[in-house]
């Protein structure tokens, strides 16, 4: 309801700008309001716009419209239209080359911001800046390093998510990855030490006790009562059943816990990429 109550206002309002002059103030009133499927609505319905200036403006906050909407794609594909000659070329680029980031597309985000058209401070200590951060998301760790170094230390804007990127560097560097295999092998020969091995000691104690259990009680009845006797048999089935889930519980929580380390720094790197680019345009 709320939708076509504005939806009717826009339409109704639109006949009383005759001017492009006078759209595009309103337009970026609604986006200031945080109204952005409006503005966008607005924008679609105008092919207008003649100077290169009106058309700079538009597609900026027809990108940012969308960017407020996490449609990133269609932010992007708005962004790139923005001109160099505009006041809004640079944060237009810088942001469509993080909603590629955003996205996962490295090699498309890379090549936006490599073509900015920027050759000094402080924005070049920003591209280098959001090129190191990229450059960690692919893994390239040496690479990072030294994009890094290329931000000017005098950049005040930038000194905590410099440091905070050399954080995240310096913990990659001392981080030693858990081996699912190892894990496996470990629980085969002594149940739950891999459990233990990923970090889950409870979890290890407990198979142990558990797993080790079913086996002495197989065991005694083995002995005692032969191979084919029906408890035998049943608590053989039981530890059979316990020793595998053991090594497969120890394999699968090596994976989790490696995943979500590799998880935490990816959203680490994206929000320190984020930071300096609200702190540079807004």
């Amino acid at each position: 309801m709320r939708y076509f109550g504005i939806v009717v206002f826009l339409v109704t309002v639109q006949t009383s700008f005759s001017q492009v002059e006078g759209e595009i103030p309103f337009i970026r009133h609604l986006i200031n309001k945080g109204y952005y499927n409006e503005a966008v609505y607005l924008i679609n319905q105008n092919t207008f716009y003649s100077k290169q200036d009106q058309q700079d403006s538009i597609h900026y906050l027809h990108g940012w419209a969308h960017y407020s909407l996490k449609n990133l794609e269609q932010s992007t594909l708005s962004f790139l239209k923005v001109q160099k000659e505009s006041p809004f070329y640079l944060k237009s680029h810088f942001f469509a080359g993080y909603n590629q980031t955003h996205l996962g597309n490295y090699q498309e985000a890379e090549k936006i911001w490599r073509q900015i058209l920027v050759q000094n401070d402080p924005y070049l200590s920003l591209l280098n800046f959001e090129l190191s951060g990229l450059e960690m998301l692919q893994g390239n760790w040496e690479k990072a390093k030294a994009q890094l170094e290329l931000v000017n230390p005098e950049n005040a804007i930038l000194n905590e998510q410099v440091a905070a990127l050399g954080k995240i560097y310096q913990e990659h560097k001392t981080h030693r990855s858990k081996s699912p295999v190892l894990a496996g092998i470990m629980s085969g020969i002594i149940p739950g030490s891999g459990k233990i091995y990923a970090g889950k000691t409870g979890a290890g104690i407990a198979s142990m006790i558990g797993t080790v259990g079913f086996g002495l009680i197989t065991w005694e009845n083995y002995h005692k009562r032969g191979i084919t006797n029906a408890k035998t048999i049943i608590f053989g089935s039981i530890f059979v059943v316990t020793y595998v889930s053991n090594i497969y519980g120890s394999v699968v929580s090596v994976k989790i816990i490696e995943n979500e380390y590799k998880n935490a720094v990816h959203n680490q790197i994206l929000f320190q990429l984020h930071i300096p680019l609200r702190n540079f345009f807004e």
